[in-house]
């Protein structure tokens, strides 16, 4: 810490000082609490998703098993037919002054005209299959949305944490110690004055 020579306005500056700090760290303090309560829902969602998930993912894969079984080869060249890319949009929220990306939530299942599928042609399990494995992508999206806010929100907890740390462990303690010296020295030097003022009657009474 800088060191400050004994007088009154650096007293006066140090106490102004430490009263900053200190709102400082309350608000850090209530920041983090309030990202703390977001980090724990998330995190309750996050297995939610993650379990909701494993279950579709199970199901289809089932599915799709039990059409190979049944459609042999043709399953492969009916998934070719509907293949397709998977377009996402991202945008930025901010949440505490932490900019979070999150993928738009938007239906990736499709209709039956839209998977160039008929139930009569390649049969009902195949659509159902691939509709099966299109609800897990919605799932996938969600799943990576609440993770990734998940991640930056347990980052910043972690950033304040240690700025809390450090204000409460040494910058404050620290200016504490400072205004302590300064009271000390500031003290002894109304004492001495005093002495001297004393001394200095007692010989103007002399005389």
């Amino acid at each position: 810490m800088e060191i400050f020579s004994p007088t009154r306005i650096n007293l006066l500056f140090l106490n102004a000082r430490l009263q900053m700090l200190n709102n400082g760290a309350r608000l850090l303090r209530g920041k983090r609490e309030a990202l703390m309560k977001d980090f724990f829902r998330c995190a309750g969602e996050c297995l939610e998703l993650r379990s909701k998930l494993n279950s579709q993912i199970g199901n289809a894969t089932y599915k799709l098993h039990l059409a190979k079984a049944l459609l042999g080869d043709t399953i492969y060249s009916t998934a070719y037919a509907s293949q397709r890319d998977v377009f996402v949009d991202i945008k930025v929220k901010n949440i505490w002054g932490i900019n979070i990306p999150e993928i738009e939530e938007k239906a990736f299942v499709r209709n039956i005209d839209a998977r160039d599928m008929s139930p009569i042609g390649e049969g009902l399990l195949a659509v159902e299959t691939a509709k099966d494995f299109e609800k897990a992508i919605d799932a996938i999206v969600s799943i990576a949305s609440s993770e990734i806010r998940l991640k930056r929100v347990g980052e910043e907890i972690r950033i304040d944490t240690r700025r809390i740390n450090a204000l409460e462990e040494i910058v404050l303690p620290s200016i504490q110690h400072g205004i302590k010296a300064i009271e000390r020295v500031l003290e002894e030097r109304e004492q001495e004055d005093i002495y001297r003022l004393k001394r200095f009657k007692r010989r103007r009474a002399k005389f």
